[in-house]
């Protein structure tokens, strides 16, 4: 067995016997009630890490993601404000805001030929200021307004019992591993974030797959936005607030390694329920909710040490293979 599927199979082995803990030790962990609720949870987070993995396993960091979120999110919010306005142009509008976001931050990159960190970096300030600026006001002042086209708020419905949202996260990531396992385009990715300099000597495009992954990721944060807002019914300028990172731990968890090259969106699929999970069980061991944050920071720590120790135990065994078969 691969070491990639051996990483895959302990994430999620660890997934399975958090939720026997919680299940054992609280009353209401696997009703059906808190299972969709978990599901729902996580697939906010998870759309989102979905676009985050395709960047990382680039070689790449996406940090304007929350920004992009609360600006898509805004801008749905103003078009759903009436039934003036058709529902899939609504929902059009928000993944395309997100995507625009995306393609502006592969171009700063691209010809600015600056850092992710820091195009990124600068780049959310300015989508979330955008967002502000484009938001609902009454007489000056920002007013939080509820969604009135109910076309548009169908899409934050169940189907057969389980959240659109939730469903969707499901196909989408089954495509994406489609994408990155059985297409060039994935291939590439994954040759890019291993050693971009060789990627660009065998002809891969490094510009255009760093900007795709860039895009990509804008139409997940977009989508991740579309569906809250038709779910939650009013946006709220605090939406997408810190979902860069929540994002980023998802990836980490399942998997992905930061520096580019390695995961899968499986493990960001996993990391992102790990983590959902994490803070539903704790929540209701009724554990305040500083130490939720805290607990939530050391595993990300325990993931990040794993992962670096299996990588060095991967390496060792592959460099004794290597030279076994030399002698």
């Amino acid at each position: 067995m691969s070491s990639r599927n051996v990483r895959k199979l302990i994430s999620v082995g660890l997934l399975v016997i958090l939720a026997i803990i919680f299940a054992a030790t609280t009353e209401s962990f696997f009703n059906s009630r808190n299972i969709i609720l978990l599901l729902r949870e996580s697939s906010y987070v998870g759309l989102i890490a979905l676009g985050m993995a395709f960047v990382i396993i680039g070689g790449g960091i996406d940090l304007s993601a929350g920004g992009i979120v609360c600006l898509s999110a805004v801008v749905c919010s103003r078009l759903a404000a009436t039934n003036d306005v058709p529902a899939i142009f609504v929902i059009l509008a928000g993944i395309l805001t997100g995507m625009v976001c995306g393609a502006i931050n592969a171009l700063i990159n691209n010809k600015l030929h600056l850092t992710e960190f820091v195009a990124t970096l600068a780049s959310g300030f300015v989508y979330t200021g955008l967002a502000l600026i484009v938001a609902y006001r009454e007489n000056g002042r920002l007013v939080t307004q509820a969604v009135k086209n109910k076309g548009f708020l169908l899409l934050g419905d169940k189907i057969f019992g389980i959240h659109i949202m939730t469903l969707t996260w499901i196909v989408l990531m089954i495509v994406l591993m489609i994408i990155l396992y059985k297409t060039r385009f994935g291939l590439h990715t994954y040759a890019q974030g291993s050693n971009a300099k060789s990627a660009q000597m065998s002809g891969v495009n490094n510009a255009m797959i760093k900007a795709s992954g860039f895009i990509i990721c804008g139409f997940f944060c977009g989508l991740a936005a579309t569906f809250t807002l038709a779910y939650q019914g009013a946006v709220s300028l605090a939406t997408g607030t810190g979902m860069e990172f929540q994002a980023i731990a998802a990836c980490v968890v399942g998997g992905v390694v930061l520096g580019g090259g390695q995961g899968d969106a499986l493990g960001a699929f996993v990391g992102a329920l790990f983590l959902t999970l994490i803070m539903n069980g704790l929540y209701k061991y009724g554990i305040p909710t500083a130490y939720q944050y805290i607990l939530q920071g050391g595993i990300i720590l325990l993931a990040t040490s794993f992962d670096a120790q299996f990588n060095k135990f991967t390496e060792r065994r592959l460099s004794a293979a290597s030279t076994g078969s030399s002698t």
